[in-house]
């Protein structure tokens, strides 16, 4: 039941018949990249992880292939986030950059929604700075490896933060279907 999700994706991982899946926006960010809009592609840290060593320093070029028209690290989020997180220190202890655990509490565990810092994500804190940066009419898409980061970004307090978000193992099967290889790409910063 939806009322007991905390959108984390363990479900999609544990199911023995495979038989959850994460919906994909890939749709939604090929229409964005289709309607003429500037796009900017926020890239999670993680990243490095996932596409690691000189594939990473390729990926923004495969993103730009992909009709990106600007590729930005989400640590540039995390940075302001933290420095804001210092600053609120003593007003919470849990950290709110996963969706997955401000779900939890505020599902689970209530008692302890106080005790959450009071700041926005990385992903939320980048998609405004872009959109600052950017222009308003820029559409914001957050690439990284959680599931719950799409549940986060419809979140009504963080409308228009992020337009589409995509994991990384979307961007890895439209990078395929694409026929681009980071092999192939320029690196690029």
């Amino acid at each position: 039941e939806d009322d007991l999700c905390i959108k984390c994706g363990t479900c999609v991982r544990e199911c023995p018949q495979h038989a959850k899946t994460i919906r994909s926006s890939l749709y939604a960010v090929r229409d964005l990249l289709a309607s003429g809009r500037k796009v900017a592609a926020s890239v999670a840290p993680s990243f490095a992880a996932v596409f690691d060593g000189a594939r990473a320093r390729r990926l923004p070029e495969a993103l730009r292939k992909l009709g990106f028209s600007y590729v930005s690290e989400t640590a540039e989020g995390a940075l302001l986030i933290t420095e804001e997180t210092l600053k609120n220190k003593n007003r919470g202890s849990i950290c709110t950059a996963c969706p997955a655990v401000v779900n939890f509490i505020e599902k689970y565990r209530p008692e302890f929604v106080d005790r959450l810092i009071p700041v926005v994500s990385p992903m939320v804190v980048h998609g405004r700075l872009l959109k600052k940066r950017l222009g308003e009419d820029t559409a914001v898409v957050f690439i990284g490896p959680c599931a719950a980061k799409k549940r986060e970004a419809q979140r009504p307090e963080n409308a228009g933060a992020v337009d589409a978000v995509l994991t990384f193992t979307e961007l890895q099967s439209w990078l395929n279907e694409e026929n681009i290889h980071l092999d192939d790409c320029a690196e690029s910063s």
